[in-house]
């Protein structure tokens, strides 16, 4: 009777444990990841190409650099990141989750990370302001947002490593 109970706690903390480092199956993309970045208006630029200069800045043209995607991923690594190992450590050996459990919630952390990127460029209050004849032109102090654009083609999604 006690080698049974062994055997269940033992089985029980190996499918917990196997649910738990299906997280290592996965990486995130998170930025312009589409094949299809281009712009909707007549510019000769995708999104894509004009996320990577936002996000580094470039001096010939007078940009600062507005690094949407770094504020996100340091968001993510110090706030999402450890909320969501905790959901998942608590599912998988408190309420016995599967894979596909740990997979959803993984996610949902990229639901949470696309918002965040989303919310930096809407709410712009962590990005440098526009210069004063950049206002003048746009009639707004907001950085990045001019149609929404690019905020909406910013995505994020988890892909299976093969």
């Amino acid at each position: 009777m006690m080698e049974d109970i062994q055997q269940i706690l033992l089985a029980t903390y190996k499918d917990a444990l196997d649910a738990y480092n299906s997280m290592k199956d996965y990486k995130i993309e998170i930025g312009v990841v589409s094949s299809d970045t281009n712009r909707k208006a007549t510019f000769d630029i995708t999104n894509a190409e004009l996320m990577y200069i936002h996000e580094h800045g470039s001096p010939l043209r007078n940009l600062p650099a507005r690094p949407v995607l770094q504020l996100t991923m340091s968001y993510t690594i110090s706030t999402l990141f450890p909320e969501t190992l905790k959901r998942i450590d608590d599912g998988c050996f408190k309420q016995h989750w599967s894979k596909e459990d740990v997979k959803n919630e993984l996610e949902k952390m990229c639901v949470r990370m696309q918002s965040y990127a989303r919310n930096v460029i809407y709410q712009s209050d962590l990005l440098a302001p526009n210069a004063p004849s950049t206002v003048k032109r746009k009639g707004s102090d907001r950085p990045l947002l001019n149609t929404g654009q690019l905020a909406r083609s910013i995505t994020c999604r988890l892909v299976k490593i093969v």
